[in-house]
């Protein structure tokens, strides 16, 4: 049975999937107009993870969705540092 919590975390994920949608398109625009090296393509691996922690695939083995959560985070977060890091111009 589908609680609030849960609809509300699914909601979550898949909001930071389009989020990171929309870094990707940044990455790849910034790539184009500056020539700048972003390796946009590896954006799309923290996209679909949260995709899978949003699909709720494992329910009943908690600490394997939670550390499938947490991997998508983190890489969203690597990611979206890094592409910040390349337009700021920090080396």
């Amino acid at each position: 049975m589908i609680d609030i919590q849960d609809i509300i975390e699914i909601y979550s994920w898949i909001a930071a999937s389009f989020l990171m949608i929309f870094v990707t398109a940044i990455a790849i625009f910034y790539e184009k107009k500056f020539g700048v090296k972003t390796f946009y393509y590896f954006y799309f691996v923290p996209i679909f993870v949260l995709f899978v922690a949003a699909a709720e695939l494992y329910p009943y083995n908690r600490i394997l969705h939670e550390s499938i959560e947490f991997l998508g985070a983190f890489s969203s977060f690597l990611a979206s540092f890094y592409l910040y890091r390349k337009m700021v111009g920090v080396k």
